[in-house]
């Protein structure tokens, strides 16, 4: 029973937002608000086991693998949200999520789907899961299960598994490789883990992701330079890119952007080294990462970026 009080800290009642609904607005704000203050450094705890999580990515992606996000309800939906921004942010498709309840579990709840077991293997099946994927359990509580199931599975199948959870004796620690565990404690409404622990799981994965396509060379300082350049606001920030890293002039900057078929560092190395769309395709096509090729071009122009 004791372990079972533990497990439950996303439960628990938080004395700190007892009589909530007798309380002024802006005093329900300002709980809310310090509460969430505990969040970052519960996350700030984890980075060594966000660390090992990040470089088992950055190997699988390298390896034809994937970082796979399983989760259901709130952490399902966020595990979908970074998935989703990996897309147009990073310009790749190799995060993927899974969600109990499948699209339609996105923007209503379905109910019963987090207890379904057997389904969590079907999706992952359809997924076609391999040993080169890293798989990322979501789970608030630490005792979904479909997402404990979902794990087991993975392990079995030799991928890496990954627990991220706030509650630090949970259940899916079980199957999990590597546990992130940023212990936020409860709610201020007693189990609405959409909160703090929700809020906890957005900066984790945000981390996940956002660390792993900077190792993988996505990014070249600190721009997307693998954005997809699909609205003005995008282009505009890529033509900012190439002015800032290149010296160009906003005429030419842009001229050289429409050139490249809106391919960032395509432009970025035809600017750098005078070369051809062609040319700079073949360069950037020969297994160096983005990153890795265009600061042997800007050391080579004598353009220092940090």
């Amino acid at each position: 029973m004791q372990e079972r009080r533990r497990e439950r800290i996303t439960e628990r009642e938080n004395p700190a937002s007892a009589a909530l609904d007798t309380r002024p607005t802006r005093e329900v704000l300002h709980i809310i608000n310090r509460e969430d203050r505990r969040v970052a450094p519960a996350v700030a705890v984890t980075i060594p086991q966000i660390a090992r999580a990040v470089d088992w990515a950055v190997k699988a992606i390298l390896k034809g693998g994937r970082l796979v996000y399983l989760g259901a309800g709130t952490s399902g939906r966020l595990g979908v949200l970074d998935a989703v921004e990996c897309v147009p942010t990073f310009g790749t498709d190799r995060v993927v999520a899974v969600l109990a309840g499948g699209n339609a579990a996105m923007f209503r709840s379905v109910e019963g789907a987090e207890d379904s077991a057997k389904q969590a293997v079907r999706d992952l099946r359809r997924l076609r899961l391999s040993p080169r994927d890293v798989v990322v359990g979501i789970s608030a509580s630490g005792s979904t299960p479909y997402v404990l199931s979902g794990l087991h599975y993975a392990r079995r199948l030799g991928a890496k598994t990954v627990g991220l959870t706030s509650n630090p004796h949970a259940s899916l620690q079980r199957w999990a490789d590597v546990r992130i565990v940023p212990v936020v404690g409860p709610e201020v409404i007693a189990g609405s883990s959409r909160m703090k622990a929700g809020t906890a799981q957005k900066l984790v994965l945000n981390m996940l992701s956002t660390a792993t396509m900077a190792r993988l060379g996505r990014v070249l300082s600190n721009w997307m330079i693998h954005v997809r350049l699909n609205n003005e606001k995008l282009r505009k920030r890529a033509q900012g890119v190439l002015m800032k890293a290149a010296g160009a002039p906003p005429a030419e900057a842009a001229n050289v952007l429409a050139r490249s078929g809106r391919n960032l560092p395509v432009a970025l190395l035809m600017l750098l080294k005078k070369i051809s769309k062609r040319e700079a395709e073949g360069l950037l096509g020969k297994g160096q990462s983005a990153a890795e090729v265009l600061r042997a071009a800007l050391a080579g122009g004598k353009r220092l970026i940090q």
